[in-house]
């Protein structure tokens, strides 16, 4: 399913050129052998050789270097633009380092856009979330609106936790034509909510709608009405009234079927509203509402619906309002047998993304409940059973998801668990007042949480799962990766359902990386009795994190490059500090010096050095592996970085030359710039030239050098011009070399 945000936005923009790249998002480069990174690596050391051939070949083989190199430019793009999408940390350990691009763009002017920019992107967030009805595949697509331009963005971590539509969002990464891999991201501004809130009334405006020669599906509006509205049965509005407590429903109307202007496709889904509100402005006066929902056939979408995550706007004649969209396939909503409650189903998950809400997932760790903290363990994106956000169900929202919408609170319904203590809690259905999750510490001093619900078959929604899942604690996870997001535990790991996957009664967890236990000391089907336990602090020693910065330098054979190492002691807060030995052992010609070798480092903390790499006389240019590790008491941990080894740049000259001395009023005066790099011809040199008139004044002139390094200016002198000596100096600019030509000068008679 997807979600998506407004097309027209304001925004603010700034860029900031760096080097270092956030280096924890680099993955293992040893370990880069698949076809499309060993790809990238040798084009990258196939244009570093011709650009070093460039700079020392002669100015006639200029011409079929850059067209060769054009053509490996062209290819480094595709596969950087695909590893952005797929991959995207892999692509910010195997860019190039600012200089040598800088460099690279002088050489070859004509592919200069193609190559990838580093640097700071700020503006309003549209967020799509897209995935096939198997709930199985999905597709994250965010985009910064920067003036009239829209970038893809693509996280190589999690995004920042509560990120929604029209948020104005800071990412730092590196850019390929319109995709970027973000390294980190900030958000700078927190969209207002406008009317558009999670607790009240959601007024609600459903329209129905076709194309043309596309009949209108014999779904009758009223049943539609139902599904949303309805107070008898199971409706959008009455799982909003069971799973909020009361304090949230939804009231509107639905109108259509009407024909829209055009046949569009599944992707045009921002021209689908525009036309759908065009078609029913009529009749609907779209400022009374914030949510819009639209339905409409469909036999070739690969999505059953889209949704934006939070509110975006809906503009009509009557006016704009900040609102949400959401849009549905027509088919989940026939009157069915098999097809019984579907429509709810859809709809409740996509106005959950409307209500800021991401997808309720299982979160695997293999033969135990929960791995150390850190570990990823196996997301499935919507593998909650017992979540209308996960997979196809009526269940309601977890209670991490309730306290998103200010459904449940903590110290009310939610209760924050840092110290032994016995609890009793009530069904997770039950009403406002009561007792119904648990907010649990993951160990002492620890900073991730583990939520306890006691889920009941009552109400009309968490009845219909038939699930087992009625007879314990039900358990979900919270790290720094969870964001809005939901992550189900699986208390009974010995089983491969995840129809079971919570704490029974009268059984017992304990946490085997930090000090926390829970037991179920019994359960009726209206209390579920809890002790939370924090014994002492076990030690579990583990394998340090190792990571270099910057990701990739440059650096001439026969000099040094320095990269700053950290190390992360990754034991159980119980254990002693202990001494990591750091070496480096790649490549393994280049000398390795650390700042400090023998680093002393506390559980849960880092230390950074720095290690300086030689670089050997005579090592051919290129793209090279660079590792540094961590051992300890038969922990090691290993990080890595790259090095590209640039062939040395012959210097800069310039040049001014002019073709007599003397010229009168009223002519022309051509002077003309000769800008080489060594003994070839600087092609797309930027020339600024400066003429000082005999009283003092100025005037610039700034010209691109053509294939054969020369920029010429023709300065006009004025009929009425200034007799006298001239003067006229320029500054040449190519790549990151900035040089100044010697003056020459001219006499108007």
């Amino acid at each position: 399913m997807k979600a998506w945000c407004k097309d027209s936005f304001r925004i603010s923009f700034g860029i900031f050129i760096t080097i270092a790249i956030f280096v924890a998002v680099v993955p293992n480069l040893t370990a880069q052998n698949d076809p499309s990174t060993s790809r990238l690596r040798s084009l990258n050391n196939q244009l570093l050789t011709m650009y070093g051939r460039l700079l020392s070949s002669p100015a006639g083989d200029a011409s079929a270097l850059r067209s060769q190199a054009a053509t490996v430019i062209e290819q480094r793009a595709a596969i950087l633009g695909n590893l952005i999408q797929t991959d995207p940390a892999k692509p910010l350990g195997l860019a190039f380092s600012q200089d040598v691009l800088a460099n690279l763009a002088g050489a070859f002017p004509q592919s200069a856009s193609q190559l990838e920019s580093a640097g700071t992107w700020e503006g309003q967030l549209n967020w799509v979330v897209a995935m096939k009805p198997d709930l199985i595949n999905y597709r994250d697509l965010r985009r910064l609106t920067i003036g009239s331009e829209s970038y893809e963005v693509y996280f190589a971590q999690r995004e920042p936790a509560g990120m929604k539509c029209r948020d104005i969002l800071r990412v730092r990464g590196i850019r390929v034509d319109t995709r970027i891999a973000a390294a980190d991201a900030n958000i700078q501004s927190v969209a207002a909510a406008g009317g558009c809130n999670t607790i009240g009334d959601q007024k609600t405006v459903v329209l129905l709608v076709t194309f043309p020669g596309t009949p209108a599906p014999t779904i009758d509006p009223a049943s539609v009405n139902n599904i949303f509205f309805g107070s008898a049965g199971r409706s959008v509005s009455e799982y909003w009234r069971e799973a909020s407590y009361g304090v949230t429903s939804a009231s509107g109307g639905v109108f259509g079927w009407y024909t829209l202007d055009a046949v569009y496709t599944c992707d045009q889904y921002s021209a689908i509203k525009t036309a759908a509100i065009k078609a029913a402005d009529p009749e609907v006066n779209f400022t009374q509402y914030s949510r819009l929902a639209i339905i409409f056939p469909s036999s070739s979408c690969s999505w059953a619906g889209l949704a934006e995550v939070g509110c975006g706007t809906i503009s009509s004649a009557d006016g704009t309002v900040t609102g949400s969209t959401a849009w549905m396939l027509s088919n989940y909503f026939t009157p069915s047998s098999t097809l019984s409650d579907y429509g709810v189903k859809l709809a409740t998950h996509e106005l959950g993304h409307n209500l800021g809400l991401h997808h309720s997932s299982s979160r695997d760790f293999g033969a135990e409940a929960l791995g150390a903290p850190g570990t990823a363990g196996t997301l499935s994106e919507y593998g909650d059973v017992f979540s209308t956000m996960g997979s196809w169900n009526l269940g309601h929202y977890p209670a991490p998801h309730k306290k998103m919408l200010n459904w449940m609170t903590e110290g009310g319904t939610i209760r924050t668990v840092t110290s032994n203590g016995s609890f009793s809690v009530q069904p997770f259905e039950m009403g406002a007042g009561t007792l119904q999750a648990l907010k649990i510490q993951r160990g002492t001093g620890g900073s991730d949480w583990v939520w306890l619900e006691f889920r009941q078959p009552v109400g009309n929604y968490d009845s219909t799962l038939g699930l087992q899942i009625f007879s314990g604690a039900t358990i979900h996870y919270q790290d720094s990766t969870t964001g809005i997001h939901t992550h189900l535990l699986d208390l009974t790991p010995e089983t491969s359902s995840w129809t079971d996957p919570d704490l029974a009664a009268t059984k017992s967890w304990i946490d085997n990386y930090t000090n926390l236990r829970i037991d179920v000391t019994g359960a009726t089907p209206s209390t579920l009795n809890v002790d939370v336990t924090y014994g002492p602090i076990p030690c579990l020693p583990a394998n340090p994190t190792v990571t270099l910065s910057p990701p990739n330098p440059s650096v001439y054979a026969g000099s040094s490059v320095n990269y700053a190492v950290t190390v992360t002691n990754n034991d159980s807060l119980g254990c002693s500090p202990r001494v990591f030995n750091l070496s480096s052992s790649q490549p393994s010609t280049w000398p390795s010096v650390f700042s400090q070798s023998l680093p002393t480092i506390s559980p849960s903390s880092s230390t950074s050095t720095t290690l300086t790499k030689s670089v050997p006389t005579g090592i051919a240019e290129g793209m090279y592996v660079v590792d540094s590790s961590a051992q300890s008491s038969g922990n090691t941990g290993t990080g890595y970085a790259n090095a590209t080894v640039v062939p040395p740049v012959p210097p800069l000259t310039a040049t001014l030359s002019g073709p007599t001395p003397t010229y009168p009023t009223n002519s022309t005066v051509p002077i003309t710039a000769t800008v080489l790099q060594g003994s070839a011809p600087a092609s797309g040199a930027s020339v600024t030239f400066t003429l000082t008139r005999p009283d003092a004044s100025k005037t610039t002139k700034t010209v691109l050098t053509g294939s054969n390094g020369q920029a010429t200016w023709n300065y006009k002198v004025n009929p009425k011009g200034q007799t006298g000596p001239y003067q006229v100096t320029a500054q040449s600019t190519y790549g990151s070399q900035t040089v100044t030509a010697a003056a020459i000068g001219f006499t108007v008679q």
